[in-house]
């Protein structure tokens, strides 16, 4: 029989395609208990990255910390996670090491908590806290690269189902962190955080088998001008969510709520990730990257603008538009990566895109924090308008729907 022409591919849905080879159908079991753990896995992994926020008023008072200190003590934690990304991700790649890196991150995670906990001096603090920025490089280009092999036909939807982790730990930190500080103490709610690392790290270990490894010399040549465009439109989104979202609850108090509803508020912000994630990959799917980028630039622009120049319900409502547009890309920006690496060196397109992602996102809350010394918070955060009508555009020239994953999964 022929191969089928365009429009017989268009008819077939991943699903439908997938039904057709008989060894993705056996393994489903087995990718779908990868899918669960690598889910849980990420509900660690973000609930760590949303840890600084809430101890920042316990730091400040054992340290006696300006709020410059403070700013810089937030970038030491996120700066060394987006600048190592790509080459974790290469090493990981070319090594055959995933497994073991992404092992090797909780440890560390854990070992930069306990060593925070002990800190008698401001610079201890920050060194530990680049050692938590060191464990934050690991995860997500290697849980991407297990996932993208594990389901070819259905990439977006499985990185949907995996942000539903992020989502959960996003929501939960600022909730459990402040209890264990009211209830044991900064030191010893540091130290207990190393915990749930200590008990990720063995359980993925005996969950992942590790892909084989890939040949160095073509990591370089992964780094295309479709995954500088990808790196830079979710950068900038990246940003708008960084900036907002760090002084969303000064900027509530300001408007005249109280700081348990400046609270909820914030909290709901990232709670909105739990739909935001799987339905941005289940269009990815359907729609392809560049029509969501797109709308979802559009949305976070449009939802900023609500959020400053309302009040009461329809402000909540303007956060929870920034915050669902951007985490909806999360899964989307993956993905894409993960397609225009093809296959190859998926650790390394996607640490580059979360790495550029995330050390432009470290310096905005210090440049927000800048400007809205000069002219108001309000005004600030309007100004971040213009980095996602900047993303808008660059959607513009971003990959459009591809056919690649369904097509390797046909032959």
């Amino acid at each position: 029989m022929g191969s089928p022409g365009p429009m017989g591919d268009e008819s077939r849905t991943p699903d439908d395609v997938e039904e057709q080879v008989p060894e993705a159908r056996a393994a489903r079991p087995r990718n779908h208990l990868l899918l669960a753990g690598l889910t849980g896995g990420h509900l660690v992994n973000d609930f760590y990255t949303m840890v600084i926020p809430p101890l920042l008023p316990a730091l400040r008072a054992a340290f006696d910390l300006g709020y410059v200190q403070a700013g810089v003590l937030s970038w030491s934690f996120y700066i060394l996670s987006g600048v190592l990304q790509p080459a974790v991700g290469q090493l990981a790649d070319t090594r055959g090491a995933r497994r073991r890196v992404i092992v090797a991150g909780f440890l560390v995670f854990a070992l930069g908590f306990v060593a925070m906990g002990l800190a008698g001096s401001y610079l201890l603090l920050l060194v530990a806290s680049l050692l938590c920025g060191i464990g934050g490089t690991t995860f997500h280009p290697q849980s991407t690269n297990f996932l993208t092999r594990a389901f070819p036909a259905n990439k977006g939807r499985a990185m949907g189902i995996h942000g539903w982790g992020g989502s959960i730990g996003n929501f939960l930190a600022p909730l459990v962190v402040t209890l264990l500080v009211s209830r044991w103490g900064w030191r010893e709610a540091l130290i207990g955080l190393a915990i749930p690392a200590l008990v990720t790290a063995p359980l993925l270990r005996g969950l992942l088998d590790e892909p084989p490894a890939v040949r160095a010399a073509g990591a370089a040549r992964s780094i295309t001008r479709e995954l500088v465009l990808v790196s830079l439109a979710f950068a900038l989104l990246s940003m708008v969510l960084r900036g907002f979202l760090t002084f969303l609850p000064t900027f509530l108090v300001e408007r005249g709520s109280t700081l348990a509803q400046a609270g909820v508020t914030t909290s709901l912000m990232l709670l909105v990730g739990l739909v935001a994630q799987p339905l941005g990959g289940q269009f990815y799917d359907r729609m392809g990257g560049r029509a969501v980028f797109f709308a979802c630039s559009v949305g976070a622009g449009l939802g900023l603008v609500l959020a400053t120049v309302s009040d009461g319900t329809m402000l909540v409502l303007g956060a929870a538009v920034v915050g669902f547009s951007v985490f909806a890309l999360f899964p989307v920006a993956l993905a894409m990566a993960s397609e225009i690496a093809r296959g190859a060196h998926v650790g390394v397109s996607v640490g580059f895109v979360f790495g550029v992602s995330a050390t432009l996102a470290a310096f905005t809350p210090i440049l927000t924090g800048y400007v809205a010394d000069l002219v108001g918070l309000g005004l600030a955060f309007q100004l971040l308008v213009f980095l996602a009508a900047g993303a808008a555009v660059m959607s513009v020239s971003l990959p459009g729907r591809r056919a690649t994953a369904i097509a390797a999964v046909v032959e």
